[in-house]
């Protein structure tokens, strides 16, 4: 594979942004650490429910997820995803824990 960006290289740069190890999004998503690992090195990719577990793991829409696999570029979606205090407030309400990920140079 060339050195494009891919699905995989996206995973895994989302997930290392969302501080998660490849274990904890596999929990998240109900598969094991393997599978992780292959759709991250592009030797698989996630079928239509493990994507849609995928994309709401990773806070990034199913729309986005599809147009990565069909486009095989993710350069126009935002990694830095941006979260309204109206979002982060129903996911309060429903007993999550929201944490703002620290951004490279930021000092906290």
């Amino acid at each position: 594979m060339d050195d494009k960006a891919s699905l995989g290289k996206f995973i895994s740069k989302r997930r290392k942004y969302l501080r998660m190890t490849q274990e904890e999004l596999a929990g998240k998503i109900g598969v094991s650490k393997s599978a992780i690992a292959k759709w991250e090195t592009d030797r698989g990719i996630p079928d239509r429910d493990n994507l849609a577990n995928l994309s709401e793991a990773l806070t990034v829409s199913i729309g986005d997820m599809h147009r990565l696999i069909r486009n095989k570029n993710f350069e126009d979606i935002d990694i830095n995803v941006n979260i309204t205090p109206e979002v982060i407030s129903a996911l309060e309400s429903y007993g999550y824990k929201v944490i703002k990920p620290e951004r490279e140079g930021e000092v906290s």
